[in-house]
């Protein structure tokens, strides 16, 4: 299996948005103030043996994500405590100040991709930092299921699996997509199902100029997640039709111009994607299985379905996941015959919209640019000292 390491740059238009979108305010930065700084970007595959570095840039406003999944509404019910999100990645670098004390088997990260993932998740919030995380009381376990350049296969993340249950995950977060699986693939999402473990995972991959359905977001025990643009489309391209497995995705999610936190230090960093997406999902179902402890995981994942925003565009894609509504969707006896009714006990947040994201990007698209910022965000360059190859 291989990931084209083209899907995780970020696009020309995209560039922009990662520069612009972790400011809410809608008011572009003085020229006093400088311009965001450009920030690094982390993908799930490595194109040389040379390991990400370090991030020196750290945002401290608060960014996108956080409003347009109404996120600080839905900390106000549930932080994630006493959970545990196992992700199955490249490793988790437990060094940053965001995951300290949040991260069983912490260790090495080359790609960064694992660390990254494990910030949208469990990011704890810092004073100097506009990043939290999803569910930052959830802890994560680190399950490295590839190696040094991001590579994976069926068998190998079939034994993370195997790995992530017997350490007690509460819910499990695919951070690598393949192609094609194998029977101890199956038997480990069986096994997974069987202990009331939440399995979530991407549901498209790219292999070179194609794009396929991704495992084991196939199988329908398992939560699949299709990234969403900025302005809420589905971000990618739809695999192509055929084959027995054809993709389906039962959530949308965030998954592009995605902040989190990069290995080597406190700095931030940029990334896109299906497994950026099923991230966030990850991160809502600790909030649910958290909150509503007695739920079992197929109760989860129906409450995270049944209360996400439809899906409005044509063809592929899915409901965006909706953590208030996730949290606060209660169900009382209807009137008559029928399935019990259910009400919502906490206004849902604003539907993220296009002309807001736009809005945001206009103001500053002319002014932005990711050749050329250095000197600009100079002053805002955290100077660290052994910020080397992570």
């Amino acid at each position: 299996m291989s990931f084209d390491t083209k899907r995780g740059r970020l696009r020309a238009g995209a560039s922009v948005c990662a520069l612009t979108l972790f400011l809410v305010q809608g008011v572009p930065a003085s020229a006093d103030e400088g311009v965001p700084p450009a920030l690094a970007q982390i993908v799930p595959e490595l194109s040389s043996d040379t390991c990400v570095s370090a991030s020196e840039e750290v945002i401290d406003q608060e960014v996108w994500t956080e409003n347009a999944l109404g996120l600080p509404d839905a900390r106000t019910i549930s932080s994630g405590e006493a959970t545990n999100v196992a992700v199955l990645g490249s490793g988790v670098d437990d060094t940053p100040a965001a995951l300290a004390g949040a991260v069983v088997g912490g260790g090495e990260d080359c790609t960064g991709f694992g660390t990254f993932l494990a910030g949208v998740v469990a990011a704890r919030p810092q004073s100097d930092s506009g990043l939290v995380g999803v569910a930052p009381e959830s802890r994560v376990t680190a399950v490295p299921v590839t190696d040094d350049r991001g590579r994976s296969d069926a068998d190998t993340l079939a034994e993370g699996m195997t790995e992530a249950v017997s350490e007690g995950a509460d819910v499990i977060l695919v951070g690598v997509a393949l192609p094609t699986g194998s029977p101890g693939l199956d038997a480990a999402v069986d096994a997974a199902v069987a202990e009331n473990v939440l399995v979530v995972a991407p549901s498209t991959v790219r292999v070179q100029s194609d794009v396929h359905a991704a495992v084991p977001a196939t199988r329908s025990e398992v939560l699949g997640v299709v990234a969403n643009g900025t302005d809420g489309s589905v971000h990618g391209e739809a695999p192509a039709e055929g084959g027995e497995n054809p993709a389906a995705p039962d959530l949308a999610a965030p998954g592009e111009a995605v902040l989190s936190v990069a290995p080597g230090g406190d700095g931030h960093a940029v990334a896109e994607g299906d497994p950026v997406a099923a991230a966030f999902v990850a991160g809502t179902a600790a909030l649910v299985r958290s909150e509503y402890p007695d739920l079992s995981a197929a109760q989860t994942a129906m409450r995270l379905t049944s209360s996400a925003y439809p899906h409005t565009g044509e063809g592929f894609g899915a409901a965006s996941v909706d953590p208030v509504g996730a949290l606060s969707r209660t169900s009382g006896p209807r009137s008559g015959e029928g399935a019990p009714e259910e009400s919502l006990a906490l206004d849902r947040p604003v539907e993220p919209t296009k002309g807001r994201v736009l809005a945001l990007v206009g103001g500053m698209a002319l002014l932005v640019t990711m050749v050329g910022v250095a000197a600009a965000a100079a002053r805002r360059r955290r100077s660290r000292t052994g910020t080397g190859q992570v």
